[in-house]
């Protein structure tokens, strides 16, 4: 068993730690495409409701016939969506005792992605992905696991 000290010494990296993924996760989702976008685009341009579609534009990608720049865009992409929600959950579950059950991290992980797709969409700076919204709840979902495991 850990000491009172190691273990507040703990708490404290690991708070430091989620401030700055969340800096780092608002600066990936909005502050890297500041400006890049024309706003005169059509906002449906900038959204996709149908699930699995983006996906199933990325999977043929994967094999590295179209070229590696595009192979390496597919990965970030379907990857890159899964493993950036991970701390997420985790970081959540570990720090606010409140949100130690599954379905209450679930559910707030879930609308926080919602309102940064909504944000993404009306902003511009991103597009509104029902894809990524299954992607990052996959890494919401193994963050959970993970944290609760981790916490036993």
């Amino acid at each position: 068993m850990a000491s009172p000290a190691k273990r507040s010494a703990g708490q404290v990296l690991l708070r430091l730690g989620f401030v700055v993924y969340c800096l780092w996760m608002l600066w990936l989702l909005f502050g890297q495409r500041m400006g890049t976008q024309v706003y005169t685009q059509q906002l449906a341009d900038r959204i996709n409701l149908v699930p699995f579609a983006t996906m199933r534009r990325y999977f043929p990608l994967l094999s590295g016939e179209k070229g590696w720049y595009l192979q390496r865009h597919a990965i970030i992409n379907l990857v890159g969506n899964v493993v950036m929600f991970i701390p997420l959950s985790f970081c959540i579950i570990r720090i606010f005792p409140r949100f130690y059950g599954f379905f209450r991290t679930f559910l707030l992980c879930l609308i926080l992605i919602i309102a940064v797709e909504t944000v993404q969409y009306f902003t511009m700076l991103g597009t509104c992905d029902i894809d990524d919204l299954i992607l990052n709840m996959l890494g919401v979902s193994i963050g959970g696991l993970l944290g609760k495991i981790k916490r036993h």
